[in-house]
C-alpha cells in the first residue's frame, strides 16, 4: 500500500486540460513542441533489458502519470510525431513513459508485446518521481493489443484507446484490401506479410531474408508522401532485383507491385487462425475494471473507425469519441457545421487524457497496490 496523496484540485485539472487543448487543437503547429525534460529509463522486459523515454514538465512537479503504448512503428518513441505527443502530454502536468517495444520495431504484433508492456507499466509506477502507483494508459493503433492486456492485469487509473482494433483479422484485411468507402494506406501492405510470414504458402526456406526485405521497404517508405502516392513501386522493383530469384515473386506480392496478395493472405489467415487468436482483445476485456475511452479518427487509413465502434460495444460503459479534427488522421479541418461536434470530441479526448493520468489518486487520496 502506498502513502495517501491529496486529490488534484479541480482548478489544476482544468489547467491541464487547457494546456493539452492548446497544443493538440488544429490551431497548433505540428512543427513546434512544448519544452519538457526527457530521459532514458531502462528496465527488464520479456527477453532482456528494454528502454523507454520518460517525459516530465519543466516548470512543475507532475500531478499525473501515463504509460503511452506506441503503435507499430520501427522508430518507437523516436518517431517525431510520437515524441511531440509525449512532450505535449508531459507539459500538461504529467509524468509520461513511452517504451521502445522490440516487436513493434520489427513491424510485428507478437506475443512478447504483452509482458514487455506490463514491465513498462510497472517501471513507470516504480519511478521515484511518479506521483502515484496507478498510472493511466494511453495506447495508439496496434498498441491497443498490449494496452488492453495491461489494463486487465493491473488496475490503471483509466485506459484510453486511440485508433485501436477489436478484430485482428479484420484490421489485417483492411491493411491489405482497404475499403472502397474509406481511405487506405498502401504502404502498410508489407507489414501484413511480415506478420503472417510463417503462414504464407509457397514461401522460400529462408523466410527471414524475405521479412527483412519487407521491413527495409517499410523503413524507406513510411512517412514520405511521395512514396504513399506511388513512389514505392520503383523502389520495390529495385529491391526485388537484388533478391534471390526464389524470393522475388512473393516479395513483389507483399510490396504491392504484383497481384495475388489478397488470395495469399486469406490462405495465411486460415492456416494461422489458431495461433492468431490471442491477438483479439475480446477474451480479456471483461477483466478491465477501469474507465475506458475509445477514440478514433474517422479518416484513419490504417485501422478503420468501425473497429472503434466494435470496441465501444465490447467495453460496457465505455466512452466513444470519433473525430476528423487532427492532421494525423489524414483529415482536413472540419466544416463550420461540423466544428461544434468536433470541438466537443476534442474536449472529450483531452479530458480522457488528463483524467487517465489523475485517476490513480482515488477519492480521499488513497491508492491501491499494483500487485495482482
Amino acid at each position: 500500500m502506498t502513502p495517501a496523496l491529496a486529490p488534484v484540485p479541480a482548478l489544476e485539472r482544468a489547467a491541464m486540460i487547457a494546456r493539452l487543448a492548446r497544443w493538440l487543437g488544429p490551431w497548433a503547429s505540428e512543427a513546434v513542441r512544448p519544452p519538457v525534460r526527457r530521459r532514458a529509463v531502462r528496465f527488464e522486459g520479456e527477453r532482456g533489458p528494454l528502454e523507454a523515454w520518460a517525459y516530465t514538465p519543466r516548470d512543475r512537479a507532475p500531478a499525473g502519470a501515463t504509460l503511452v503504448v506506441p503503435g507499430l512503428h520501427y522508430l518507437g518513441p523516436a518517431d517525431v510525431r510520437l515524441d511531440r505527443f509525449n512532450a505535449i502530454l508531459a507539459a500538461s502536468g504529467q509524468l509520461v513513459l513511452c517504451p521502445f517495444l522490440p516487436e513493434f520495431r520489427r513491424a510485428r504484433v507478437g506475443p512478447a508485446l504483452v509482458p514487455d508492456a506490463l514491465a513498462a507499466y510497472d517501471a513507470l509506477a516504480a519511478l521515484p518521481d511518479a506521483p502515484h502507483r496507478r498510472p493511466g494508459i494511453f495506447s495508439i493503433s496496434f498498441g491497443s493489443y498490449p494496452a488492453i492486456h495491461v489494463a486487465a492485469r493491473r488496475d490503471p487509473g483509466a485506459l484510453t484507446i486511440f485508433g485501436g482494433y477489436a478484430s485482428f483479422d479484420e484490421a489485417i484485411r483492411f491493411s491489405l484490401e482497404g475499403d472502397p468507402d474509406r481511405p487506405h494506406d498502401p504502404l502498410n501492405r508489407p507489414v501484413v506479410f511480415i506478420n503472417l510470414l510463417e503462414h504464407l504458402p509457397d514461401a522460400p526456406p529462408d523466410r527471414a531474408r524475405l521479412g527483412d526485405a519487407w521491413l527495409e521497404l517499410v523503413r524507406r517508405t513510411w512517412g514520405k508522401l511521395e512514396m504513399k502516392e506511388g513512389g514505392f513501386r520503383e523502389l520495390a522493383r529495385a529491391m526485388s532485383a537484388r533478391l534471390p530469384a526464389s524470393h522475388r515473386v512473393l516479395f513483389e506480392i507483399g510490396a504491392g507491385i504484383r497481384g495475388g496478395g489478397v488470395e495469399v493472405i486469406r490462405a495465411a489467415l486460415v492456416e494461422g487462425r489458431r495461433t492468431l487468436l490471442h491477438l483479439d482483445p475480446a477474451p480479456v476485456i471483461g477483466d478491465v475494471r477501469c474507465p475506458v475511452s475509445v477514440v478514433h479518427g474517422r479518416d484513419d487509413d490504417v485501422i478503420p473507425y468501425t473497429q472503434a465502434e466494435r470496441l465501444h460495444e465490447l467495453f460496457e460503459g465505455s466512452q466513444l469519441l470519433l473525430t476528423g479534427l487532427y492532421a494525423h488522421t489524414g483529415a482536413a479541418l472540419p466544416s463550420p457545421r461540423a466544428a461544434l461536434d468536433e470541438g466537443r470530441a476534442m474536449i472529450g479526448i483531452v479530458e480522457a487524457m488528463t483524467d487517465g493520468g489523475l485517476r490513480g489518486r482515488l477519492p480521499g487520496g488513497r491508492e491501491t497496490s499494483t500487485d495482482r
